[in-house]
């Protein structure tokens, strides 16, 4: 009867020392990785020109919150990002240029000498063939 006693306190007992290390290391590296994570946020901080809300962007508001009309939080727009509209042409954020695999090139004029003959039989479908009658007084 002892022994089981000192069986069962020698389990609770070890258990005890694995969950305390286990907690000790699980610490460890959450501390570790929110070190990281704020070293790398130390970017220089961007000048904000103005808050507005991504599904209305019409309407500009001077500090951060949520929007009221939908209810969303307000998106900064920053005084870094291009927003002019005279440039004279398109503007892709750069991720997405990225993610569609987006090239350029150099566009040139020219004549475009194109012709290809393809063997083919045109007909009609004939099972969306329908016949519409139109009425008309007479």
């Amino acid at each position: 009867m002892a022994s089981l006693k000192i069986k069962y306190a020698a389990i609770i007992i070890s258990s005890l020392i694995a969950g305390g290390l286990i907690s000790v290391t699980a610490w460890q590296y959450v501390n570790s990785s929110q070190k990281t994570v704020q070293t790398e946020q130390k970017a220089p901080e961007r000048k904000v020109l103005f808050w507005y809300d991504p599904m209305k962007p019409d309407t500009k508001f001077d500090k951060p919150g949520k929007s009221p009309f939908m209810d969303m939080d307000l998106v900064p727009k920053y005084a870094d990002e291009s927003g002019d509209k005279s440039s004279g042409g398109i503007r892709i954020d750069p991720t997405q240029v990225q993610n569609l695999g987006l090239k350029t090139q150099k566009v040139t004029r020219g004549m475009l000498n194109y012709s290809q003959t393809i063997p083919a039989n045109v007909s009609y479908n004939e099972y969306q063939f329908v016949i519409v009658q139109a009425r008309s007084d007479g």
